[in-house]
């Protein structure tokens, strides 16, 4: 009992005792009649006891009816926290057993949920992405879709909603649900502008990606290594640009994208050697040798050698081809590579004294080069030298490591040096076995080694 409850009945009584004393002072007033109707007449105190039984009936009365009204409130709400409780029991079961791959089990849950409470927005998102992982589509689509209905400023419903459409490989729905989301935060879409910018990318709409690679760039917070990671698609997307701009026969803005390209980011080598392609097809052939030197130059991709080579070759001037490797050995800092590359050179040009020399000076930079021991086999064996040979690629067995035993999980193929009891990739056990790398047999195959006959009726 309340103490406002409590002091009221105490006053109540106080005033009941002060009105008795006062009665027992005034009995003859209280005998009075009191006049009803002409042929009635009650006695004063009689009227005056009903009137004061009167107002405290309709107090008990108005007190009881508070009081249940309360204790109605009060079941509803305890009502209502067992329920809450239910359901958050449910739901913390339901995501445990997506934690442990029981997707069967967490949808039972997320289901029970829904038939408690059918507007409970994450029983259905979750609900709907344990059946998209069920490979069920379409339910989890619809799951999703109301979870939007109840919740339409809210953009998880609706980033799953693309998962399932991304699933179900329609694109252009899940499109417009990615526009949808940046209609709602176009100030916070950074991964919608960045689902968007993927299927540009995939259906080689660049001038969309580039688009989108602005609106991504203006929302990225500007840390160190997500503006290198947007920095290279940024170049990537120029890149790609410049390209579709040649095929169009463009190539005027082709020539100045790439050569934009290449003083923005020196270490680009596509668009180095995009850049001397678009000028040897326009007879520019100077111009587009020394692109691809400067390439070279700045980058050290071999590449460039390979492509400058094959130039030469194409036109039958081996010359052209030995003076430009050549230029390129004289103009490193560090020569190994072209200086390889020039060995290599002699030797497809069945030059072998010079294929030689080269590939001895180079023997005693690169000891444990297969590469280098198996070429300078070659030219050993061409000139005649079959023992030196014979040694060279002894010298390559040995680096490669051709005679120990190779083995190979029978599972996702890893390779190891050596036997395990279990593969450290796929996590299987007893599947690690020796690979001599023999042909399968028809029992490997699941064919039958002998042949099979067919009964006649």
């Amino acid at each position: 009992m309340q103490i406002r409850t409590f002091a009221g009945i105490l006053a109540a009584l106080a005033l009941v005792a002060f009105l008795a004393i006062l009665g027992n002072r005034n009995q003859p007033l209280l005998e009075q009649p009191f006049t009803l109707s002409p042929n009635r007449a009650l006695p004063l105190w009689t009227v005056m006891l009903g009137v004061y039984l009167a107002g405290a009936l309709t107090f008990l009365i108005a007190f009881l009816l508070r009081g249940s009204a309360d204790l109605v409130d009060r079941w509803r709400l305890l009502r209502g926290r067992r329920a809450g409780r239910a359901i958050e029991e449910l739901y913390s079961k339901g995501v445990e057993a997506v934690l442990e791959g029981r997707d069967e089990r967490a949808l039972e849950h997320f289901q029970a949920i829904l038939s408690r409470e059918p507007e409970h927005v994450q029983a259905l998102v979750k609900a709907g992405a344990v059946l998209r992982g069920l490979k069920r589509l379409p339910e989890a689509v619809d799951m999703h879709k109301r979870a939007h209905r109840l919740r339409d400023s809210d953009l998880e419903p609706l980033y799953e909603l693309v998962r399932d459409y991304e699933a179900m490989d329609q694109v252009g729905k899940a499109k417009v649900v990615l526009n949808r989301i940046i209609q709602l935060r176009p100030r916070r879409s950074l991964s919608a502008y960045r689902k968007l910018r993927k299927y540009a990318m995939r259906e080689a709409d660049w001038g969309k990606a580039w688009e989108l690679q602005g609106l991504i760039e203006d929302q990225m917070e500007k840390t160190p290594y997500k503006v290198e990671a947007e920095r290279r698609y940024n170049i990537g997307i120029r890149y790609e640009m410049a390209c579709a701009a040649a095929k169009e026969r463009k190539d005027k803005d082709a020539l100045n994208a790439l050569r934009k390209i290449t003083r923005t980011d020196p270490s680009f080598v596509p668009a180095h050697l995009k850049l001397g392609e678009i000028l040897m097809t326009h007879g520019q052939e100077d111009q587009a040798l020394q692109v691809w030197a400067s390439g070279f130059e700045q980058t050290g991709s071999p590449v460039f050698l390979s492509t400058v080579e094959e130039h030469f070759l194409s036109q039958e001037h081996p010359e052209g081809a030995i003076e430009a490797v050549r230029e390129a050995v004289s103009r490193s800092r560090k020569d190994f590579l072209p200086r390889f590359f020039l060995a290599r050179l002699y030797l497809r040009l069945e030059m072998i004294d010079e294929a030689h020399r080269e590939f001895v000076g180079l023997a005693s930079r690169a000891v444990a080069s297969p590469t280098l021991h198996a070429s300078l086999g070659t030219v050993l064996e061409r000139r005649g030298a079959y023992k030196e040979a014979a040694s060279e690629y002894r010298q390559v067995i040995k680096d490669l490591d051709y005679l120990k035993l190779q083995y190979r999980c029978h599972v996702c193929d890893e390779r190891y040096a050596g036997w395990s009891d279990r593969c450290g990739v796929c996590g299987e056990w007893n599947q690690i076995g020796v690979d001599f790398g023999e042909d399968p047999t028809l029992e490997d195959l699941g064919l039958s080694p002998g042949p099979v006959y067919s009964r006649t009726a």
